[in-house]
């Protein structure tokens, strides 16, 4: 997918520590308006990237632009990149309000100015009512939106957020997806977000970039890459894939889990006899777990009616099989 107008560019960016290199000449185009999502495994680069646009890194080689403008050493507090971070660095000796309208004040913004804006976003992410609360007083929701409203009352051209949501219970996480895709879409802003989370970044971005090892692996819409993994790395951090050996030599298919079945007789086609090994509950869907007889892991998506017509039991065979469109060719690793 090419950006026509990127509002970001990444030109052959590359991040050093010593011998170590954490990123390694990296091109990305991000465009403005867009949601973007970098994701990868720990120590893949994915944090460093976000801290070298936020200018809290210099890279090492290579150019970061914004609006046009190359970034490289203007320091973080002359950009208009304000960060959410994992850790929320509200400030606990603030209320709610006072910590909304910190940044304005930093910029001069006169008092009556602050408290109209600050009162507005407040409001604006259900919060009104708490502005003289202390940040102890707020559950772990209520502190991600002050951090939230203290990031987008300066009215930012693009926010970046450092897995924001990682410290929240299951339900809050849900929750604010919805607070965060629904703000980004009526603002209009580029959000930049890093995650470790497949569910999260899938559910939100408009694109997906996954890093591995410093790099590039892939970039693409989230059910592009669900679908299309170019790589085993990839197939293999994007989860629940089924990656079997090609017909031709040099090549491996890959078939996600949900569009793989599951019988007890033999069906026509293409078909793996597996034995069950274990079950996932994946919210209204259940992940099966198998063995090849070559030893690979195989996965299944069912639902509970399959599940209870099948009653898989430890040691019990089963018929995998898939239609040909379902599967995605890739060079083997």
């Amino acid at each position: 997918m090419t950006v026509q107008d990127p509002l970001v560019r990444f030109d052959n960016v590359r991040k050093s520590y010593g011998p170590f290199e954490a990123v390694k000449g990296i091109d990305l185009d991000i465009g403005r308006g867009e949601f973007v999502a970098i994701m990868g495994p720990s120590g893949c680069g994915k944090t460093t990237t976000l801290r070298m646009l936020a200018g809290l890194e210099t890279p090492t080689e290579g150019t970061i632009s914004i609006d046009g403008k190359i970034m490289n050493d203007l320091p973080a507090h002359e950009r208009d990149t304000p960060m959410v971070w994992q850790s929320l660095a509200l400030f606990p000796f603030l209320n709610v309000k006072e910590n909304v309208e910190f940044g304005m004040k930093m910029r001069g913004v006169s008092a009556a100015d602050r408290h109209g804006r600050a009162m507005l976003w407040l409001e604006r992410l259900g919060l009104k009512g708490f502005e003289k609360r202390g940040i102890d007083q707020l559950s772990g929701g209520q502190r991600q939106r002050v951090a939230l409203a203290r990031s987008l009352v300066t009215e930012p051209q693009m926010l970046l957020l450092d897995e924001p949501l990682s410290a929240l219970d299951a339900h809050l996480v849900i929750r604010m997806q919805g607070v965060l895709t629904r703000l980004q879409k009526e603002l209009g802003i580029t959000f930049v977000y890093v995650t470790h989370s497949q569910s999260e970044a899938f559910a939100m971005a408009d694109r997906v970039v996954i890093m591995g090892h410093g790099e590039i692996e892939q970039i693409g819409r989230p059910k592009e890459i669900f679908r299309a993994p170019r790589s085993r790395f990839v197939a293999e951090f994007v989860g629940r894939n089924n990656i079997l050996p090609g017909d031709t030599p040099g090549q491996e298919i890959v078939v996600a889990a949900d569009r793989m079945q599951v019988a007890e007789s033999a069906p026509e086609g293409r078909a793996l006899r597996a034995e069950f090994l274990s079950e996932e509950f994946a919210g209204t869907a259940i992940i099966c777990y198998f063995e090849g007889e070559n030893g690979e892991e195989l996965k299944a998506q069912v639902t509970e009616d399959d599940l209870e017509r099948l009653a898989p039991e430890p040691g019990k065979t089963f018929w995998l099989s898939w239609q040909p469109e379902a599967a995605h060719v890739m060079e083997a690793a």
